[in-house]
Protein backbone atom coordinates (compact mmCIF):
# COMPACT_ATOMS: atom_id res chain seq x y z
CA UNK A 1 0.00 0.00 0.00
CA UNK A 2 1.49 3.58 -0.93
CA UNK A 3 1.95 5.25 1.71
CA UNK A 4 -0.34 8.95 1.82
CA UNK A 5 2.07 12.33 0.69
CA UNK A 6 2.12 13.85 4.06
CA UNK A 7 3.82 10.51 5.15
CA UNK A 8 6.41 11.17 2.37
CA UNK A 9 7.08 14.90 3.29
CA UNK A 10 7.30 14.09 6.85
CA UNK A 11 10.05 11.12 5.77
CA UNK A 12 11.85 13.90 3.48
CA UNK A 13 11.49 16.83 5.95
CA UNK A 14 14.10 14.40 8.64
CA UNK A 15 16.13 13.39 6.40
CA UNK A 16 17.01 17.23 5.45
CA UNK A 17 17.25 17.97 9.25
CA UNK A 18 19.56 14.97 9.87
CA UNK A 19 22.20 16.40 7.33
CA UNK A 20 21.71 19.67 8.92
CA UNK A 21 22.32 18.49 12.22
CA UNK A 22 25.17 16.15 11.03
CA UNK A 23 27.48 19.09 9.25
CA UNK A 24 26.35 21.60 12.17
CA UNK A 25 25.63 19.90 15.25
CA UNK A 26 28.11 20.60 18.33
CA UNK A 27 28.43 17.01 19.17
CA UNK A 28 29.16 15.69 15.92
CA UNK A 29 32.94 16.40 16.17
CA UNK A 30 35.31 16.37 19.31
CA UNK A 31 37.26 19.15 20.51
CA UNK A 32 40.48 17.88 19.00
CA UNK A 33 39.02 17.75 15.39
CA UNK A 34 38.73 22.08 15.66
CA UNK A 35 42.39 22.64 17.26
CA UNK A 36 44.36 19.76 16.01
CA UNK A 37 46.55 19.05 12.90
CA UNK A 38 48.79 16.74 11.56
CA UNK A 39 52.77 17.73 9.87
CA UNK A 40 52.32 17.43 6.07
CA UNK A 41 54.96 14.74 4.86
CA UNK A 42 58.03 16.00 2.54
CA UNK A 43 57.15 15.30 -1.05
CA UNK A 44 53.48 14.56 -0.38
CA UNK A 45 51.20 15.83 -2.53
CA UNK A 46 51.75 19.90 -3.50
CA UNK A 47 53.65 20.72 -0.13
CA UNK A 48 51.10 22.12 1.90
CA UNK A 49 49.98 21.38 5.26
CA UNK A 50 46.84 19.02 5.58
CA UNK A 51 44.64 18.69 8.67
CA UNK A 52 44.66 14.84 9.68
CA UNK A 53 41.93 12.71 9.05
CA UNK A 54 39.07 12.81 11.82
CA UNK A 55 38.16 9.76 13.31
CA UNK A 56 34.12 8.96 11.95
CA UNK A 57 32.05 9.99 14.97
CA UNK A 58 29.12 8.03 15.68
CA UNK A 59 25.85 8.75 13.81
CA UNK A 60 22.77 10.39 15.77
CA UNK A 61 19.83 8.14 15.90
CA UNK A 62 16.17 9.40 14.13
CA UNK A 63 14.85 9.96 17.99
CA UNK A 64 17.64 12.05 18.61
CA UNK A 65 16.74 14.48 15.62
CA UNK A 66 13.26 14.39 16.41
CA UNK A 67 13.36 15.25 19.46
CA UNK A 68 15.79 18.59 18.19
CA UNK A 69 13.15 18.93 15.58
CA UNK A 70 10.30 18.83 17.68
CA UNK A 71 12.69 22.05 20.10
CA UNK A 72 12.92 23.81 17.12
CA UNK A 73 9.17 23.77 16.10
CA UNK A 74 8.75 24.97 19.38
CA UNK A 75 10.86 27.59 19.25
CA UNK A 76 9.51 28.73 16.02
CA UNK A 77 5.73 28.58 17.52
CA UNK A 78 7.36 30.58 20.33
CA UNK A 79 8.88 33.38 18.27
CA UNK A 80 5.52 33.63 15.85
CA UNK A 81 3.42 34.32 18.96
CA UNK A 82 5.57 36.99 20.10
CA UNK A 83 5.98 38.80 16.93
CA UNK A 84 1.87 38.89 16.70
CA UNK A 85 1.83 40.17 20.03
CA UNK A 86 4.29 43.18 19.18
CA UNK A 87 2.51 43.53 16.37
CA UNK A 88 -0.87 43.99 17.70
CA UNK A 89 1.20 46.51 20.59
CA UNK A 90 2.27 48.24 17.61
CA UNK A 91 -0.99 49.17 15.99
CA UNK A 92 -2.67 49.58 19.45
CA UNK A 93 -0.38 52.93 20.20
CA UNK A 94 -0.12 53.64 16.34
CA UNK A 95 -4.07 54.19 16.57
CA UNK A 96 -4.13 56.00 19.77
CA UNK A 97 -1.50 58.46 18.34
CA UNK A 98 -3.46 58.91 15.25
CA UNK A 99 -6.09 59.76 17.43
CA UNK A 100 -4.38 62.26 19.46
CA UNK A 101 -2.92 64.02 15.76
CA UNK A 102 -6.51 64.02 14.87
CA UNK A 103 -7.26 65.67 18.19
CA UNK A 104 -4.41 68.50 17.99
CA UNK A 105 -5.30 69.08 14.31
CA UNK A 106 -8.70 70.46 15.29
CA UNK A 107 -7.06 72.68 18.11
CA UNK A 108 -4.71 74.30 16.12
CA UNK A 109 -5.68 74.11 12.56
CA UNK A 110 -4.05 73.43 9.47
CA UNK A 111 -5.39 75.34 6.50
CA UNK A 112 -6.88 72.73 5.12
CA UNK A 113 -10.37 73.24 7.21
CA UNK A 114 -11.15 73.15 10.79
CA UNK A 115 -11.09 69.57 12.35
CA UNK A 116 -9.25 67.71 9.79
CA UNK A 117 -5.57 66.45 9.97
CA UNK A 118 -2.73 67.92 7.97
CA UNK A 119 -2.42 65.92 4.34
CA UNK A 120 -6.20 65.04 3.79
CA UNK A 121 -8.02 65.78 0.83
CA UNK A 122 -11.20 67.91 1.34
CA UNK A 123 -11.87 69.00 -1.67
CA UNK A 124 -13.46 72.25 -2.25
CA UNK A 125 -15.21 71.77 1.09
CA UNK A 126 -14.47 74.60 4.22
CA UNK A 127 -16.95 74.71 7.38
CA UNK A 128 -18.93 77.73 8.40
CA UNK A 129 -16.56 78.75 11.27
CA UNK A 130 -13.67 79.09 8.40
CA UNK A 131 -15.77 81.09 5.82
CA UNK A 132 -16.79 83.23 9.31
CA UNK A 133 -13.19 83.96 9.86
CA UNK A 134 -11.12 83.94 6.54
CA UNK A 135 -10.43 87.44 4.74
CA UNK A 136 -11.47 87.00 1.01
CA UNK A 137 -10.30 89.93 -0.87
CA UNK A 138 -11.60 88.33 -4.03
CA UNK A 139 -15.33 87.65 -3.46
CA UNK A 140 -17.52 90.60 -4.32
CA UNK A 141 -20.37 89.13 -2.26
CA UNK A 142 -20.92 91.44 0.42
CA UNK A 143 -21.08 90.38 4.13
CA UNK A 144 -24.20 91.32 6.20
CA UNK A 145 -23.03 89.46 9.27
CA UNK A 146 -20.98 91.84 11.27
CA UNK A 147 -18.86 88.78 12.17
CA UNK A 148 -21.28 86.09 12.73
CA UNK A 149 -21.19 82.55 10.37
CA UNK A 150 -21.08 83.43 6.67
CA UNK A 151 -23.55 82.20 4.44
CA UNK A 152 -23.33 78.69 3.71
CA UNK A 153 -23.23 78.34 0.03
CA UNK A 154 -21.80 81.49 -2.57
CA UNK A 155 -24.41 82.53 -4.70
CA UNK A 156 -24.67 80.98 -8.55
CA UNK A 157 -22.09 82.08 -10.36
CA UNK A 158 -19.67 82.54 -7.59
CA UNK A 159 -16.70 79.96 -6.39
CA UNK A 160 -16.64 79.15 -2.28
CA UNK A 161 -13.71 81.31 -1.08
CA UNK A 162 -10.69 79.55 -0.79
CA UNK A 163 -8.29 81.62 1.92
CA UNK A 164 -6.63 79.58 4.56
CA UNK A 165 -8.92 80.26 8.41
CA UNK A 166 -7.39 82.21 10.89
CA UNK A 167 -4.58 80.73 13.45
CA UNK A 168 -6.29 79.01 16.61
CA UNK A 169 -5.52 78.32 19.46
CA UNK A 170 -6.04 76.28 22.53
CA UNK A 171 -7.42 78.24 25.68
CA UNK A 172 -7.37 76.76 29.73
CA UNK A 173 -9.96 76.90 31.62
CA UNK A 174 -9.93 77.86 35.41
CA UNK A 175 -11.56 79.42 38.33
CA UNK A 176 -10.59 81.79 40.77
CA UNK A 177 -11.77 84.84 41.55
CA UNK A 178 -14.19 84.79 38.40
CA UNK A 179 -13.74 82.35 35.16
CA UNK A 180 -10.36 82.52 33.15
CA UNK A 181 -10.39 81.73 29.81
CA UNK A 182 -6.58 81.84 28.53
CA UNK A 183 -3.99 80.62 26.43
CA UNK A 184 -0.55 79.47 27.42
CA UNK A 185 1.75 82.77 26.66
CA UNK A 186 -1.78 84.94 28.12
CA UNK A 187 -1.49 86.85 25.05
CA UNK A 188 -5.62 85.85 25.06
CA UNK A 189 -7.74 85.92 27.85
CA UNK A 190 -11.14 86.72 28.96
CA UNK A 191 -12.08 87.14 32.85
CA UNK A 192 -15.94 86.82 33.60
CA UNK A 193 -17.17 88.19 36.76
CA UNK A 194 -20.74 88.61 38.37
CA UNK A 195 -21.98 91.22 40.88
CA UNK A 196 -25.48 90.40 42.65
CA UNK A 197 -27.15 92.46 45.31
CA UNK A 198 -30.29 91.69 46.69
CA UNK A 199 -31.60 93.73 49.87
CA UNK A 200 -34.29 95.29 51.77
CA UNK A 201 -34.83 98.59 53.46
CA UNK A 202 -36.76 99.38 56.23
CA UNK A 203 -37.93 103.56 56.84
CA UNK A 204 -38.82 103.83 60.42
CA UNK A 205 -41.54 106.23 58.82
CA UNK A 206 -44.54 105.30 57.38
CA UNK A 207 -47.10 106.18 54.73
CA UNK A 208 -43.99 107.57 52.62
CA UNK A 209 -43.37 107.98 48.93
CA UNK A 210 -41.10 107.39 47.50
CA UNK A 211 -38.98 106.04 50.81
CA UNK A 212 -40.71 103.36 50.90
CA UNK A 213 -39.76 100.14 52.35
CA UNK A 214 -39.31 96.77 50.84
CA UNK A 215 -37.21 94.55 48.85
CA UNK A 216 -34.75 95.42 45.91
CA UNK A 217 -32.18 94.44 43.45
CA UNK A 218 -29.71 97.26 43.64
CA UNK A 219 -26.94 95.77 41.30
CA UNK A 220 -27.56 92.41 38.99
CA UNK A 221 -23.94 93.27 36.63
CA UNK A 222 -21.74 90.66 34.60
CA UNK A 223 -18.20 91.85 33.48
CA UNK A 224 -16.33 90.38 30.54
CA UNK A 225 -12.50 91.43 30.86
CA UNK A 226 -9.56 90.12 29.26
CA UNK A 227 -7.03 91.16 26.69
CA UNK A 228 -6.19 90.61 22.88
CA UNK A 229 -2.05 90.63 22.65
CA UNK A 230 -1.15 91.39 26.22
CA UNK A 231 -1.06 95.23 25.82
CA UNK A 232 -4.52 95.65 24.36
CA UNK A 233 -7.28 95.44 27.45
CA UNK A 234 -11.12 95.38 27.14
CA UNK A 235 -13.70 95.26 29.49
CA UNK A 236 -17.30 95.42 29.01
CA UNK A 237 -20.11 95.19 31.55
CA UNK A 238 -23.95 95.25 31.61
CA UNK A 239 -26.07 96.41 34.84
CA UNK A 240 -29.43 96.05 35.83
CA UNK A 241 -30.39 98.43 38.34
CA UNK A 242 -33.41 100.19 40.07
CA UNK A 243 -33.61 100.85 36.33
CA UNK A 244 -33.89 99.00 32.96
CA UNK A 245 -30.85 96.89 31.77
CA UNK A 246 -27.69 98.74 30.00
CA UNK A 247 -24.49 99.03 29.12
CA UNK A 248 -21.91 99.99 32.37
CA UNK A 249 -18.64 99.89 30.91
CA UNK A 250 -17.41 99.71 27.59
CA UNK A 251 -13.48 100.51 27.14
CA UNK A 252 -10.03 99.39 25.74
CA UNK A 253 -6.99 99.93 27.51
CA UNK A 254 -3.49 100.30 26.35
CA UNK A 255 -1.23 98.83 28.74
CA UNK A 256 2.41 98.90 27.54
CA UNK A 257 3.91 100.12 30.80
CA UNK A 258 2.49 100.63 34.02
CA UNK A 259 3.54 103.82 34.07
CA UNK A 260 1.64 105.24 31.69
CA UNK A 261 -1.72 103.36 29.70
CA UNK A 262 -4.37 104.86 27.56
CA UNK A 263 -8.13 104.16 28.45
CA UNK A 264 -11.02 104.97 25.63
CA UNK A 265 -14.71 104.59 26.12
CA UNK A 266 -16.93 104.53 28.71
CA UNK A 267 -15.88 103.89 32.77
CA UNK A 268 -15.40 105.72 35.91
CA UNK A 269 -14.04 109.02 35.65
CA UNK A 270 -11.10 109.28 38.11
CA UNK A 271 -12.94 112.16 40.56
CA UNK A 272 -13.00 111.34 44.12
CA UNK A 273 -11.00 108.63 46.13
CA UNK A 274 -14.29 106.83 47.68
CA UNK A 275 -15.47 106.07 43.46
CA UNK A 276 -12.19 105.93 41.70
CA UNK A 277 -10.20 103.92 44.10
CA UNK A 278 -12.78 101.78 45.49
CA UNK A 279 -14.87 99.40 43.48
CA UNK A 280 -18.59 99.39 45.36
CA UNK A 281 -18.16 95.25 45.91
CA UNK A 282 -15.00 96.42 48.23
CA UNK A 283 -16.63 99.51 50.32
CA UNK A 284 -17.10 99.25 54.01
CA UNK A 285 -20.47 100.95 53.59
CA UNK A 286 -23.44 100.11 51.79
CA UNK A 287 -23.09 103.30 49.20
CA UNK A 288 -20.67 105.76 48.79
CA UNK A 289 -20.93 109.57 50.56
CA UNK A 290 -23.78 111.79 49.83
CA UNK A 291 -21.68 114.23 47.70
CA UNK A 292 -19.96 111.66 45.51
CA UNK A 293 -23.49 109.82 45.29
CA UNK A 294 -25.51 112.57 44.47
CA UNK A 295 -23.15 114.92 42.79
CA UNK A 296 -20.05 112.83 41.27
CA UNK A 297 -19.56 112.22 37.19
CA UNK A 298 -19.85 108.53 37.28
CA UNK A 299 -19.86 106.97 34.46
CA UNK A 300 -18.40 109.36 31.09
CA UNK A 301 -17.60 108.53 27.60
CA UNK A 302 -13.91 109.87 27.42
CA UNK A 303 -10.02 109.23 27.07
CA UNK A 304 -7.54 109.35 30.14
CA UNK A 305 -4.11 108.65 30.54
CA UNK A 306 -3.29 106.96 33.76
CA UNK A 307 -0.37 104.72 35.93
CA UNK A 308 2.11 104.29 38.44
CA UNK A 309 4.93 106.05 38.99
CA UNK A 310 8.45 105.85 41.64
CA UNK A 311 8.00 102.47 42.27
CA UNK A 312 4.09 102.81 42.40
CA UNK A 313 4.11 105.15 45.06
CA UNK A 314 2.49 107.74 43.05
CA UNK A 315 -1.25 106.80 41.19
CA UNK A 316 -1.94 109.16 38.69
CA UNK A 317 -4.78 110.01 36.05
CA UNK A 318 -6.37 112.44 33.64
CA UNK A 319 -8.06 112.39 30.59
CA UNK A 320 -11.16 114.25 28.33
CA UNK A 321 -14.81 114.04 29.27
CA UNK A 322 -18.30 114.41 27.21
CA UNK A 323 -21.77 114.14 28.44
CA UNK A 324 -23.47 114.91 31.75
CA UNK A 325 -23.18 112.57 34.89
CA UNK A 326 -23.57 108.90 34.19
CA UNK A 327 -24.55 109.62 30.86
CA UNK A 328 -25.32 106.78 27.60
CA UNK A 329 -25.26 109.87 25.45
CA UNK A 330 -22.93 113.32 24.83
CA UNK A 331 -25.92 116.15 25.59
CA UNK A 332 -23.82 118.85 24.58
CA UNK A 333 -20.40 119.69 22.92
CA UNK A 334 -18.38 120.54 25.88
CA UNK A 335 -16.16 118.47 27.63
CA UNK A 336 -14.74 117.97 31.59
CA UNK A 337 -11.22 117.86 32.05
CA UNK A 338 -10.94 115.64 34.87
CA UNK A 339 -7.56 114.62 36.92
CA UNK A 340 -6.38 112.70 39.74
CA UNK A 341 -3.45 112.42 42.22
CA UNK A 342 -3.24 109.95 44.73
CA UNK A 343 0.52 109.14 46.71
CA UNK A 344 1.87 107.09 49.33
CA UNK A 345 4.93 108.43 50.75
CA UNK A 346 6.05 106.01 53.11
CA UNK A 347 5.06 102.56 51.35
CA UNK A 348 8.55 101.81 51.07
CA UNK A 349 9.77 103.15 54.45
CA UNK A 350 11.15 100.47 57.02
CA UNK A 351 11.59 102.85 59.83
CA UNK A 352 7.73 104.38 59.45
CA UNK A 353 6.21 100.44 58.73
CA UNK A 354 3.32 101.79 60.94
CA UNK A 355 2.34 104.35 57.73
CA UNK A 356 3.60 102.24 54.96
CA UNK A 357 -0.27 102.67 53.74
CA UNK A 358 -1.13 106.09 54.16
CA UNK A 359 -2.60 107.74 50.88
CA UNK A 360 -2.93 111.26 50.39
CA UNK A 361 -4.27 113.04 46.96
CA UNK A 362 -6.68 115.54 45.38
CA UNK A 363 -8.88 115.10 42.46
CA UNK A 364 -10.67 117.64 40.39
CA UNK A 365 -13.38 118.22 37.26
CA UNK A 366 -13.81 121.55 35.67
CA UNK A 367 -15.82 122.14 32.39
CA UNK A 368 -19.12 124.04 30.76
CA UNK A 369 -22.07 122.37 30.50
CA UNK A 370 -25.55 123.28 29.06
CA UNK A 371 -27.91 120.61 29.82
CA UNK A 372 -30.90 119.23 31.60
CA UNK A 373 -29.92 118.90 35.32
CA UNK A 374 -28.54 115.48 36.52
CA UNK A 375 -29.55 114.80 38.70
CA UNK A 376 -32.61 116.31 39.53
CA UNK A 377 -33.04 114.92 42.82
CA UNK A 378 -30.66 115.06 45.55
CA UNK A 379 -31.85 112.48 48.44
CA UNK A 380 -30.39 110.18 51.07
CA UNK A 381 -30.10 106.10 51.15
CA UNK A 382 -28.27 106.35 47.93
CA UNK A 383 -28.94 103.76 45.32
CA UNK A 384 -30.34 104.75 42.02
CA UNK A 385 -29.31 108.54 42.85
CA UNK A 386 -28.36 109.77 39.11
CA UNK A 387 -31.87 109.04 37.95
CA UNK A 388 -34.34 111.67 36.66
CA UNK A 389 -36.97 111.00 39.45
CA UNK A 390 -36.11 109.79 42.95
CA UNK A 391 -35.67 106.46 43.06
CA UNK A 392 -37.64 103.51 45.08
CA UNK A 393 -36.77 103.35 48.55
CA UNK A 394 -34.43 106.57 48.29
CA UNK A 395 -35.56 109.67 50.37
CA UNK A 396 -35.54 113.24 48.36
CA UNK A 397 -33.94 116.05 50.42
CA UNK A 398 -33.97 118.67 47.55
CA UNK A 399 -35.79 118.40 44.23
CA UNK A 400 -35.17 120.94 41.48
CA UNK A 401 -37.84 122.60 39.63
CA UNK A 402 -38.99 121.59 36.19
CA UNK A 403 -37.96 124.55 34.36
CA UNK A 404 -34.18 124.46 35.52
CA UNK A 405 -31.32 123.50 33.37
CA UNK A 406 -27.73 123.08 33.83
CA UNK A 407 -25.64 125.97 31.92
CA UNK A 408 -22.43 127.15 32.62
CA UNK A 409 -19.29 126.59 34.33
CA UNK A 410 -19.12 123.59 36.95
CA UNK A 411 -16.19 122.84 39.25
CA UNK A 412 -15.63 119.94 41.27
CA UNK A 413 -13.00 118.96 43.33
CA UNK A 414 -11.58 116.94 46.66
CA UNK A 415 -8.84 116.29 49.00
CA UNK A 416 -8.31 112.74 50.26
CA UNK A 417 -7.08 110.81 52.92
CA UNK A 418 -6.92 106.88 53.35
CA UNK A 419 -4.76 104.99 55.93
CA UNK A 420 -4.86 101.37 56.44
CA UNK A 421 -3.04 99.30 59.50
CA UNK A 422 -3.51 95.78 60.22
CA UNK A 423 -7.11 95.42 60.60
CA UNK A 424 -7.84 99.35 60.91
CA UNK A 425 -9.40 101.25 57.89
CA UNK A 426 -9.81 105.31 58.01
CA UNK A 427 -11.14 107.03 54.74
CA UNK A 428 -11.81 111.15 54.88
CA UNK A 429 -12.42 113.67 51.77
CA UNK A 430 -13.56 117.01 52.06
CA UNK A 431 -15.07 117.70 48.51
CA UNK A 432 -16.33 121.21 47.08
CA UNK A 433 -17.30 122.79 43.85
CA UNK A 434 -20.16 124.69 42.10
CA UNK A 435 -22.16 124.06 38.85
CA UNK A 436 -23.75 126.72 37.06
CA UNK A 437 -27.77 126.56 36.59
CA UNK A 438 -30.61 128.95 35.11
CA UNK A 439 -33.97 128.68 33.76
CA UNK A 440 -36.34 129.47 31.10
CA UNK A 441 -37.81 132.82 32.67
CA UNK A 442 -33.84 133.40 33.38
CA UNK A 443 -31.28 132.39 30.79
CA UNK A 444 -28.28 133.76 32.45
CA UNK A 445 -26.06 131.34 34.25
CA UNK A 446 -25.43 132.09 38.58
CA UNK A 447 -23.54 129.62 39.75
CA UNK A 448 -24.89 127.39 43.10
CA UNK A 449 -21.63 126.51 45.24
CA UNK A 450 -21.67 122.83 46.86
CA UNK A 451 -19.58 121.61 49.73
CA UNK A 452 -19.41 118.65 51.74
CA UNK A 453 -16.95 115.51 53.57
CA UNK A 454 -17.50 112.33 54.96
CA UNK A 455 -15.17 110.25 57.38
CA UNK A 456 -15.19 106.35 57.22
CA UNK A 457 -13.75 104.25 60.01
CA UNK A 458 -13.69 100.23 60.02
CA UNK A 459 -12.14 97.41 61.97
CA UNK A 460 -11.92 94.31 61.84
CA UNK A 461 -12.76 92.37 64.85
CA UNK A 462 -11.54 88.76 63.77
CA UNK A 463 -8.13 89.70 62.73
CA UNK A 464 -8.04 90.08 59.32
CA UNK A 465 -5.50 92.44 57.85
CA UNK A 466 -5.91 95.40 55.08
CA UNK A 467 -3.49 96.79 52.97
CA UNK A 468 -6.37 98.52 50.66
CA UNK A 469 -9.83 97.95 50.04
CA UNK A 470 -9.83 95.04 48.09
CA UNK A 471 -11.20 91.34 48.37
CA UNK A 472 -11.37 89.70 52.08
CA UNK A 473 -10.24 86.45 52.51
CA UNK A 474 -11.42 85.80 56.43
CA UNK A 475 -9.24 83.73 58.47
CA UNK A 476 -11.82 81.14 59.53
CA UNK A 477 -14.68 80.97 56.32
CA UNK A 478 -18.08 80.78 57.46
CA UNK A 479 -18.75 78.14 54.03
CA UNK A 480 -14.96 77.39 53.44
CA UNK A 481 -14.12 77.25 49.87
CA UNK A 482 -10.89 75.50 49.78
CA UNK A 483 -10.84 71.92 51.45
CA UNK A 484 -7.69 72.96 53.72
CA UNK A 485 -9.81 75.82 55.06
CA UNK A 486 -10.92 75.78 59.36
CA UNK A 487 -14.65 76.94 59.14
CA UNK A 488 -15.29 79.64 61.60
CA UNK A 489 -17.65 82.47 62.21
CA UNK A 490 -16.32 84.53 59.10
CA UNK A 491 -14.92 87.80 59.18
CA UNK A 492 -16.71 90.40 61.16
CA UNK A 493 -15.86 94.14 60.30
CA UNK A 494 -17.48 97.12 62.05
CA UNK A 495 -17.92 100.42 60.60
CA UNK A 496 -19.13 103.96 61.33
CA UNK A 497 -19.06 107.19 58.58
CA UNK A 498 -20.11 110.68 59.06
CA UNK A 499 -21.34 112.22 55.77
CA UNK A 500 -22.66 115.73 54.56
CA UNK A 501 -23.73 117.61 51.18
CA UNK A 502 -25.05 121.25 51.63
CA UNK A 503 -25.52 123.46 48.40
CA UNK A 504 -25.75 127.59 48.37
CA UNK A 505 -28.52 129.23 49.78
CA UNK A 506 -28.91 130.65 46.34
CA UNK A 507 -30.40 127.48 45.15
CA UNK A 508 -33.57 129.03 46.50
CA UNK A 509 -33.16 132.62 45.84
CA UNK A 510 -32.23 132.31 42.17
CA UNK A 511 -35.61 130.34 42.18
CA UNK A 512 -34.09 126.70 41.15
CA UNK A 513 -35.93 124.97 44.10
CA UNK A 514 -38.88 125.83 46.26
CA UNK A 515 -37.81 126.78 50.05
CA UNK A 516 -40.60 125.77 51.42
CA UNK A 517 -40.74 121.95 50.51
CA UNK A 518 -37.01 121.16 50.74
CA UNK A 519 -33.75 121.42 52.27
CA UNK A 520 -30.47 122.72 50.61
CA UNK A 521 -27.88 120.41 52.87
CA UNK A 522 -28.47 116.41 54.93
CA UNK A 523 -26.06 115.04 57.43
CA UNK A 524 -25.92 110.94 57.35
CA UNK A 525 -24.46 108.47 59.72
CA UNK A 526 -24.14 104.96 59.39
CA UNK A 527 -23.49 102.33 61.95
CA UNK A 528 -23.00 98.64 60.47
CA UNK A 529 -21.85 95.45 60.31
CA UNK A 530 -19.82 93.47 57.21
CA UNK A 531 -20.06 89.88 58.18
CA UNK A 532 -17.89 87.73 55.36
CA UNK A 533 -18.74 84.45 55.15
CA UNK A 534 -16.06 83.50 52.27
CA UNK A 535 -13.91 86.18 49.65
CA UNK A 536 -17.00 85.92 47.87
CA UNK A 537 -20.00 86.78 49.81
CA UNK A 538 -21.10 89.52 52.25
CA UNK A 539 -23.70 90.42 53.99
CA UNK A 540 -24.19 94.41 54.69
CA UNK A 541 -25.87 95.21 58.43
CA UNK A 542 -26.54 99.04 58.67
CA UNK A 543 -28.69 101.69 60.36
CA UNK A 544 -28.64 105.27 58.95
CA UNK A 545 -30.15 107.89 60.53
CA UNK A 546 -30.52 111.49 58.30
CA UNK A 547 -31.20 115.26 59.37
CA UNK A 548 -31.85 117.62 56.83
CA UNK A 549 -31.01 121.04 57.39
CA UNK A 550 -34.81 122.16 56.97
CA UNK A 551 -38.17 119.77 57.35
CA UNK A 552 -38.85 118.15 54.44
CA UNK A 553 -42.20 116.84 52.55
CA UNK A 554 -42.35 113.49 52.80
CA UNK A 555 -45.78 113.37 51.71
CA UNK A 556 -48.62 115.66 50.74
CA UNK A 557 -49.13 118.11 53.53
CA UNK A 558 -46.26 116.27 56.07
CA UNK A 559 -42.83 117.13 56.93
CA UNK A 560 -40.12 116.00 58.93
CA UNK A 561 -36.51 116.58 59.83
CA UNK A 562 -34.98 113.05 60.13
CA UNK A 563 -35.20 110.32 58.52
CA UNK A 564 -34.40 106.68 59.81
CA UNK A 565 -33.16 103.41 57.78
CA UNK A 566 -32.71 99.69 58.71
CA UNK A 567 -30.66 98.49 55.72
CA UNK A 568 -29.84 94.74 55.07
CA UNK A 569 -28.21 93.13 51.92
CA UNK A 570 -26.56 90.14 50.80
CA UNK A 571 -23.77 90.36 48.33
CA UNK A 572 -22.68 87.71 45.56
CA UNK A 573 -19.12 88.79 43.54
CA UNK A 574 -16.75 86.29 42.09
Amino acid sequence: MRPRRDDERWSMRKVWFCLILAIFAPGARSQEDHTSTTPSTPGQGNGRSTPSTPPPSAPMTVEQLTERLRAMEDMNKKLAERLERTTREHNEQMRELLEKYGELSKRLGDGTGEGRPMGLDVGATTSPSDRAQAVDLDNPVPDYTEGQLAPRTPPPGYAVPKTPSAKRLPLIGSFGPGFQFQTDDEEFRLLVHYESQIETRIWSQSEQSPANSGFFLPRQRIFFTGNITRPIEYEFSINRGFGSLNVLNAFINIHFDDGFEVRFGRFFTPLFYDQYAISNYWMPTTERSLFTTNLSLNRQFGLMGWGYLFDKRLDYAAGIFNGSRNSFESLHNGVDFVAYLNTRPFQESESLRFARFWNLGTSVAVGPQDQAPVPVAFRVGGGSANADIPGAGTTPFLILNRNVVERGNRLLGSVHMAYFYKGLSLLGEWQYGYGGYATTAQPSSTLVPFSGFYVTAAYFLTGEHVERRTRVSPRRPLIPTNRGDHRGPGAWEIVARVSELRLGENVFTAGFADPNLWSNSALATELGLNWYWNEYTKVYIFWLHSQFGDPVEYRPGGFQKTADMFWLRFQLYF
